[in-house]
């Protein structure tokens, strides 16, 4: 969720990905300022707020495209993958320091009360493993499911596209991927009965489906950037020109979202087969803005003016801080505008939140995050060309 400042080395070719950070990272605040202040329970508009919690999805189909397009391009051209120690580094400075910062802020003001086992859990990002979700940090459930997907990705990428090169089957990374999705769903259904823990449902497990649609986008961009006259980078070309198609097929599903077929706007219990639909929408709708992102021309038309626009590219650098911080700012903006929670007020209330997020991330970014980045990425400047320098979907 960040763009790394101009003196870390990079040349990333699809910026208008940033856009989308900025656009996930701004749903999941409106959405949390809708529950805070009773809005999601007010009609047609209150039930749009209740699923714009699919800026998590996005997240999640972004960073499975995002980190999976090293491997896959290298499947391709028979080229070893990004190193495990280099990646590593980079996605725990990416992720950890912020986090850490933002944890002893919660700490010390929406989760005074915490006790030390349940602060000591948060540090590790094992919340959702022990039901210790700290008030005011109840968003990185989210963050602990990416975690594990950091974790299993270097193993699982090596099943996906073997040694690269000739061993490389499309056939076998599609079919391991798909069949992810068939167990994410399962599992989701699973979860919905409360036969397991009550997190469950927030596992890896869980939202595999999502990480996996990033991952055939990644695949097919891979194979457009290795054979960009093939019949794949044909049909990439064609679905580029078309982006505005793209989300008004997106759009539509996200009315079929809101309806009660994808369960209650609320936290209260959906049933098994309400999980799935939301879970399969929201996979289907975050791919197929990421497709129109991707797609298309990356600096002209309208839909590189909205996301390519210096203002959404700045929101996504300091996106990941506005994850971190808004739940804390939605509490901060309640005290002083002086109202109760679930009490209306929602403009004010989302205006206010927006501000101190945005301070909060811009200080988070230039104060932790973009050390952080450049430590990380300083040992590749003299060996990685610019285009190589990894990139973070958070």
């Amino acid at each position: 969720m960040h763009h790394p400042a101009s003196d870390i080395p990079h040349r990333d070719p699809l910026p208008l990905v940033d856009g989308l950070r900025a656009c996930a990272a701004l749903l999941v605040l409106a959405t949390h300022v809708a529950y805070q202040t009773g809005e999601v329970s007010r009609g047609v508009f209150g039930a749009v707020l209740g699923r714009f919690d699919l800026g998590v999805a996005l997240f999640f189909v972004i960073s499975g495209f995002v980190l999976y397009r090293p491997w896959s391009v290298a499947a391709r051209t028979g080229r070893e993958g990004p190193r495990l120690r280099t990646y590593l580094r980079r996605r725990s400075a990416r992720i950890l320091p912020a986090y850490w910062v933002v944890l002893l802020l919660v700490v010390l003001t929406t989760a005074r009360g915490a006790s030390a086992g349940d602060v000591l859990s948060n540090i590790g990002l094992a919340q959702v493993y022990s039901d210790s979700l700290l008030p005011g940090y109840t968003q990185t459930w989210s963050l602990c499911t990416e975690i594990a997907f950091y974790a299993v990705l270097p193993p699982l990428a090596g099943t996906l596209v073997g040694r690269g090169g000739s061993t490389y089957r499309w056939q076998r990374e599609t079919s391991v991927l798909v069949a992810l999705a068939v167990l994410a769903w399962v599992w989701t259904a699973v979860a919905a009965t409360g036969s397991i823990t009550p997190w469950a449902g927030t596992w890896l497990t869980g939202h595999l489906d999502w990480f996996a649609v990033g991952m055939l986008l990644a695949s097919a961009w891979a194979h457009r950037a290795v054979h960009p006259t093939g019949r794949v980078a044909a049909l990439l070309d064609d679905v580029g020109g078309h982006p505005w198609g793209l989300l008004a097929l997106g759009a539509g599903l996200f009315w079929l979202a809101t309806t009660p077929l994808a369960g209650p706007l609320t936290l209260d219990v959906s049933t098994p087969t309400a999980a799935v639909v939301k879970e399969v929408l929201y996979g289907a709708i975050s791919g197929l803005v990421v497709l129109a992102a991707i797609a298309g021309p990356q600096t002209s038309g309208p839909f590189a003016a909205v996301l390519g626009h210096p203002v959404a590219q700045d929101l996504g650098r300091i996106s990941y801080g506005l994850f971190l911080v808004h739940l804390v700012a939605i509490e901060a903006a309640l005290r002083l505008l002086g109202r109760e929670a679930f009490a209306g007020f929602f403009w004010p209330v989302l205006v206010v939140t927006v501000v101190l997020s945005v301070a909060g991330a811009t200080a988070s970014w230039w104060l932790v995050e973009r050390p952080a980045l450049r430590w990380a990425h300083r040992p590749a400047r003299a060996t990685m060309p610019a285009g190589d320098a990894a990139r973070s979907p958070r």
